[in-house]
């Protein structure tokens, strides 16, 4: 018998994974996110558990990893943060999500399309530059 916790094992609760993100400005962020469709769940000073359904998504002020010492400290001043790291938020309507995005003057750096592997997405990036793309299966698939 596997023990808890081991890859596969749905004994452990089904924990969702949260994704942290450093930002320069948790305020700014905030507003961004919100616009998203993101709620505050939980707050403690500069961090901040924002969910939206089931997704978890958690902003952490830069601060202490600005002032050092901490692994991002060498890096933690380029933009675009997050290089080579893309968030996939799936959602139920994409369109209705782009239209969100576009009316609130989001930042959509690939506009919305159907993809080969059966997927409708578009791709924007948040306050820090953080690449995140909205997507939801295409209609019929």
């Amino acid at each position: 018998m596997p023990a808890a916790d081991a890859p596969g094992d749905d004994s452990a609760g089904g924990r969702p994974i949260v994704v942290e993100l450093f930002v320069s400005d948790v305020e700014r962020s905030l507003a961004f996110y919100r616009k998203l469709g993101f709620s505050v769940a939980k707050r403690w000073e500069d961090w901040v558990l924002m969910r939206r359904g089931t997704i978890g998504l958690t902003l952490q002020g830069d601060a202490h990893a600005v002032a050092g010492p901490h692994y991002f400290t060498p890096e933690i001043g380029r933009f675009p943060r997050g290089t080579g790291v893309e968030i996939s938020i799936q959602v139920d309507d994409v369109d209705a999500e782009h239209i969100r995005a576009r009316s609130a003057n989001l930042n959509i750096v690939k506009p919305i399309q159907d993809r080969p592997w059966g997927a409708r997405d578009f791709r924007l990036a948040d306050p820090d530059g953080y690449f995140l793309r909205i997507t939801s299966p295409l209609r019929g698939e």
